[in-house]
């Protein structure tokens, strides 16, 4: 008998995903699913290839084999529109990316006007709404040089909500943040974890508590250990997981 409940899908699924970089193996059979709402932190040393595998789910790095459907859509597949299915995800990079010859404004509206064709009107009015939404309405016309390392995060965090995402992607979003930008931009996360399927590549074990209620443990291009948080941090059931959150890894 059917429970009457509608079935949902992943937002991300990824199967069996490798990934090169020449001889050097760098993803070694990944396999993730993230469900509508969840907010994923993926957790793990420098080089463990935490970082590949989320430029592979937005198709910045080509999969050497493997699948990634986002919205049950193969981005893997040549058919298909990169795109259009970069328009349901929202990434944030560890060093902003902004473009330093235009404003605040024109930074967070190039995205919809350029991927999506949307007029300038309605594009810099979206925004706006954006840069209201992370604090920095007064900085529009400024240029990303004037302003700070945390306000330059959270104008590209802006950018990454104008298009309307499903999905946001946070590289390492804080690691070149000093401790009080860093604050700043957990708690836009948290504000942000309402309303957003999250996904968040970090070493900081603070973050993944505070802010996932799923934690990914990535090591040498593996997931030895994929759980909801609090369980992984207080439990968790591969030795190599316990030693590392412990302080006694390598």
């Amino acid at each position: 008998m059917s429970d009457n409940k509608t079935e949902q899908k992943p937002v991300i699924r990824i199967e069996n995903l490798h990934k090169y970089f020449g001889d050097n193996q760098v993803l070694r059979g990944i396999d993730l699913e993230v469900m509508p709402g969840e907010k994923v932190v993926v957790l793990g040393p420098s080089g463990s290839g935490k970082s590949t595998m989320l430029r592979c789910i937005n198709a910045l790095e080509e999969t050497t084999s493997g699948k990634i459907y986002v919205n049950d859509v193969d981005i893997t597949s040549p058919k298909t529109d990169i795109n259009k299915v970069r328009e349901h995800l929202g990434m944030v990079f560890q060093r902003f990316n902004l473009w330093p010859h235009k404003t605040v404004l024109e930074n967070v509206a190039l995205a919809p006007k350029l991927v999506s064709g949307v007029n300038k009107a309605e594009a810099e009015k979206k925004a706006m709404e954006m840069l209201k939404r992370v604090g920095l309405a007064e900085k529009a016309n400024a240029y990303p040089a004037s302003l700070s390392g945390g306000q330059q995060q959270r104008v590209a965090i802006a950018r990454g909500l104008a298009m309307g995402p499903k999905a946001l992607l946070f590289d390492e979003p804080t690691s070149a943040l000093d401790p009080i930008s860093t604050s700043k931009i957990e708690e836009l996360a948290l504000e942000l974890k309402k309303d957003y399927t999250i996904i968040i590549v970090t070493h900081s074990m603070q973050q993944a508590k505070r802010i996932s209620n799923k934690t990914a443990f990535f090591l040498l291009g593996e997931i030895i250990e994929f759980d909801k948080t609090e369980k992984l941090f207080s439990n968790p059931c591969d030795e190599r997981t316990d030693a590392y959150i412990n302080g006694r890894f390598g």
